[in-house]
């Protein structure tokens, strides 16, 4: 699928879960729950937990999102556009739940099948995503 290996780049990690149904099932189930929303439905992922400066996390919290980032390797779906992407990082978290739905401000991201968790300073984030 990529021509670069992920685990590389993102260091050490570990197996996180996402949805295990069929991707039919998980867009319809998204419809249901999220009946006005843009998704995404992601199939090759990285859950970034990301180290910041106080001043940094403080702003973040004010604006009701988290130190965790989506880094996208293999896009099944987007409701809102047809675009190939090679790859791409989300912006911050705001809300997960169901252990597959990762909410930001602008779209919704359901996680399908395994994919890894880590953590990182978030210069070294900026840096190489």
């Amino acid at each position: 699928m990529q021509d670069f290996d992920v685990s590389q780049m993102i260091g050490p990690s570990t197996v996180m879960a996402g949805a295990k149904m069929e991707l039919k099932a998980a867009i319809e189930l998204t419809k249901q729950r999220f009946p006005d929303s843009s998704f995404c439905m992601v199939n090759e992922w990285v859950w970034v937990d990301f180290d910041a400066p106080e001043l940094v996390l403080k702003e973040l919290g004010e604006q009701g999102k988290l130190p965790s980032i989506l880094l996208v390797f293999g896009v099944s779906l987007d409701s809102s556009t047809s675009s190939n992407f090679h790859w791409f990082r989300t912006t911050p978290l705001m809300d997960f739940s169901d252990s597959m739905f990762f909410q930001t401000e602008n779209k919704l991201y359901v996680l399908m099948g395994d994919g890894r968790r880590t953590s990182m300073p978030l210069s070294t984030l900026v840096r190489l995503f």
